[in-house]
Parts: structure tokens; C-alpha cells; sequence
């Protein structure tokens, strides 16, 4: 690999941490809070894109010493390369899953409540809004779990 390569590997595994983290962020205050508030996102303060750079910042400088100190490159094939795909691919691909099926149940509930005619159907989706982010939560994990074991195991 040449150093360009490295240093393009290393940029895109900085950026999806910063995407990893900011989601997950934003789940975990949901499930605390039941609550999402928006806030500014290109800032380091709670609630923005670089929120978790602490956390960036060990990861990164663990594949660095793994890297420069071991000559262990993070990105060829190995067991440090195989975690850092399956997570690199496994989360977003959660991640994706779980914003799709949110649309997807409310985009199904809102037709359901129009077709029943429900008095009141943002009311009416605002009592299902936890049962279909739990609901979404849970179908996308067994969605990205069957998706990543078909990838291994025809790998």
C-alpha cells in the first residue's frame, strides 16, 4: 500500500467514526430521554457531529501505535483489519437500516390512520412513534446481522 493509500484509509476511518459516534449519540439520548432536541451539529459540543472526538482520537491513535509501533497495518487482511470492517460496515448499515424502517412504519401507520380515518392521525402517530422506533431498532439489527453473515460466509 502506498502512503497515499494509508492516509486515505486513515481519513475515511476517521470520518465514519465521527458518523458512527454522532448516531449513536443521538440513539443512546433517545433511549435515556425518549426525547430528541436538535442542536448544532458542526461543533464539539453535546449533540454535535464531533461530540466523541475523545473517543476518535484513542481509536485512531490505537490503530497508530498498531500501525507505526507493531508494523501492524490496520488496513490489510488480519484480525485488526476484520474488526475494523465488520464495524465499519456492520453500524452504518444498522444505522441505515434503522432510519428506513422508521420512515417505512410511519409512512405505514400514517396511511393506516388515514384509511381508518382516525380523528386526529398526528396524534395518533405520536402515541406509536416509541413503538415504531423500537420496533425499527430491533428489525434493523437482525436486518445488518443476516446482511453481514451472508457477507462472511460467502467471503
Amino acid at each position: 500500500m502506498s502512503e497515499l493509500e494509508i492516509l486515505g484509509n486513515y481519513l475515511r476511518i476517521t470520518l465514519m467514526l465521527f458518523f458512527i459516534t454522532f448516531f449513536m449519540g443521538i440513539f443512546i439520548q433517545y433511549f435515556k430521554t425518549k426525547t430528541i432536541t436538535p442542536r448544532k451539529m458542526l461543533t464539539y459540543k453535546p449533540g454535535g457531529l464531533f461530540e466523541h472526538y475523545k473517543i476518535v482520537a484513542v481509536i485512531l491513535f490505537t490503530l497508530f501505535v498498531l500501525h507505526g509501533l507493531f508494523d501492524q497495518n490496520p488496513f490489510e487482511p488480519g484480525i485488526v483489519g476484520f474488526i475494523l470492517d465488520l464495524v465499519l460496515t456492520y453500524i452504518p448499515l444498522t444505522i441505515f437500516f434503522i432510519f428506513f424502517f422508521v420512515f417505512l412504519f410511519f409512512f405505514l401507520f400514517y396511511l393506516y390512520a388515514k384509511i381508518t380515518r382516525q380523528e386526529n392521525p398526528g396524534l395518533y402517530l405520536n402515541k406509536k412513534s416509541h413503538l415504531i422506533i423500537h420496533l425499527s431498532f430491533i428489525l434493523a439489527i437482525i436486518m445488518a446481522s443476516i446482511a453481514i453473515a451472508f457477507v462472511l460466509l460467502n467471503a
